[in-house]
């Protein structure tokens, strides 16, 4: 009994954890954006800010790389700013009374901040537009933000008035919550990300008049301390913060122009350590694979199967999702595409699920007579089946209907082979949704100009992946077969195959949940 509440809790444990895996993945997507409208008596300034998350930062320091020599310094990523920042400004929209104001770029700067994993980027550029907003009366502002509009991310706007001046009638607020981006945003309170991409008010000089709603602080910007993350830094436990540290190590190790073999081989073993590692933070299939493995009569080359199924799908998608994000990122989204496909795989996951438990439940009730080796009726095939010592006791339930022998436990479980083609549709349900990590490998790879062995650095951490899979899924096998012991054959027997489609069930509830919040 004790062994059943361990295996259980195992399966369990990843549920809550892995239900957050589109989330983390979308943050490695984000392109976040600050908007600071301060209204002086003559003019309005627009503090505009970009961080970008770890993919789209690769994409735009490839860009940068003037010389292309796989490093960006900074005056290239100055220099890419500036010629980025007349688009930028055409998509902010600063209007008054209807009037569309042209916004004039005056000073523009880059860093990678380190807070939000040492891949991003982060760019700013101050806008300025002339405007009379203290002549007496009162005029109506809008301000709306249209850069990068099919990107997710955090979108906040504060409004600052110059003294002297009152804003009022508003959606806006006078302070932020991300302080202008400055904040890791894994840090951030779970109730966002903002969303504030148009604000409009009305401004006055002198007070604000009788019956107006003032301007006002957003709620949880004084100074309160953010609850802890909920992102990968914090859901995945060490193994995921580890993980993102080793993986910047593993880019800065094959950074420099020429490599010694030495170095590529510490790079290879590094690339399959951090693989291994990948696979026991949250998701990846083991949960999966566990549940479906230790209801079944699965085989250790079924395990084998499963994993290198899972592999194999992770590391198509990385290519392929890597280099439309890197080359065709106008025409395909990838982080629109992440919801689509978590949502293919739950749904797969759910069916599965659901269909298990609906064969097992059957079989658990069935109350056909147990058939018995010698019975008239029955095919040769079938006696000399039954002569044969490939069935144990729990084979009970094997009968005969119309003179064909056969079993209502699902395939694998009364003792034929499992269809390889269910084992394929669950090791890609495990495996569709590709690893950032090894994303970030290779797209960081693409920009140093080593874009070959950034590909077979991914392959190396796929094979660390499949090894991780592989020994979980034998590990699962062992288990259930110390679950299956003489003694405890007839109740594991009923036990094991139904509550582990229980849990398949149970956890494609949980990914559908995810994958649907994540389209908002």
């Amino acid at each position: 009994m004790i062994l059943g509440l361990l295996g259980a809790g195992a399966l369990l444990a990843p549920l809550h954890s892995r239900a957050d895996t589109v989330a983390s993945l979308l943050g490695n997507f984000t392109i976040n954006q600050y908007c600071g409208l301060r209204l002086g008596a003559d003019a309005a300034s627009l503090r505009y800010v970009v961080v970008f998350g770890q993919l789209p930062a690769l994409r735009e320091l490839h860009a940068a790389d003037a010389n292309g020599d796989g490093a960006t310094t900074q005056a290239e990523r100055d220099a890419y700013v500036e010629k980025l920042a007349p688009s930028l400004g055409r998509g902010l929209k600063l209007s008054i009374d209807g009037l569309q104001l042209p916004l004039h770029a005056t000073r523009w700067t880059s860093s990678l901040p380190v807070e939000q994993g040492g891949f991003s980027l982060r760019v700013e550029v101050e806008f300025r537009a002339a405007a009379a907003l203290a002549d007496g009366g009162a005029h109506h502002i809008e301000l709306r933000n249209d850069n990068y509009s099919g990107a997710m991310g955090w979108h906040e706007i504060v409004v600052e008035p110059a003294a002297g001046l009152s804003a009022y009638d508003t959606n806006a607020f006078d302070s932020s919550l991300t302080g202008a981006l400055t904040q890791a945003l894994q840090t951030l309170p779970a109730a966002g990300p903002l969303d504030e991409r148009t604000v409009h008010l009305r401004v006055s000089a002198g007070a604000v008049p009788a019956g107006a709603k003032p301007l006002g602080a957003r709620p949880g910007s004084a100074g309160a301390k953010p609850p802890a993350a909920s992102d990968s830094r914090s859901s995945g436990g060490f193994e995921v913060a580890w993980i993102e540290r080793k993986t910047k190590e593993l880019v800065g190790s094959i950074s420099a122009a020429t490599l010694a073999p030495g170095v590529v081989a510490f790079a290879f073993l590094g690339a399959i350590l951090l693989g291994a590692v990948h696979a026991l933070s949250p998701g990846h299939g083991k949960t999966i694979v566990g549940a479906y493995l230790i209801g079944s009569r699965g085989t250790p080359r079924h395990a084998v199967f499963l994993g290198l199924t899972v592999t194999l799908t992770h590391t198509a998608g990385v290519f392929v999702l890597g280099f439309a994000t890197l080359y065709a990122s106008r025409y395909i989204v990838p982080e629109r595409l992440f919801p689509i496909l978590s949502l293919i795989c739950a749904l797969l996951v759910l069916i599965m699920g659901a269909v298990l438990i609906f064969q097992r439940t059957r079989l658990a009730f069935d109350r056909a007579p147990a058939f018995y080796p010698v019975a008239a009726g029955v095919a040769p095939q079938g006696r000399a089946l039954l002569a044969s010592r490939e069935f144990r006791p729990l084979d009970a339930t094997v009968h005969a209907h119309g003179g064909r022998l056969h079993s209502h436990l699902p395939p694998g479980a009364a003792g034929e082979k499992i269809t390889w083609r269910g084992l394929l549709a669950l090791g890609i349900s495990g495996g569709l949704v590709p690893c950032p990590s090894a994303m970030v490998i290779l797209l960081a790879a693409v920009a140093l100009g080593k874009t070959a062995l950034g590909m077979l650095l991914v392959v190396a951490f796929s094979c660390g992946l499949a090894i991780t899979l592989t020994l979980v899924g034998l590990a699962f096998l062992y288990a259930r077969n110390r679950f299956r012991g003489p003694r405890t054959a007839a109740r594991w027997a009923k036990l094991l195959p139904i509550g582990s489609a229980v849990l398949m069930t149970l956890l494609g509830i949980a990914l559908c949940a995810s994958a649907v919040r994540s389209f908002g």
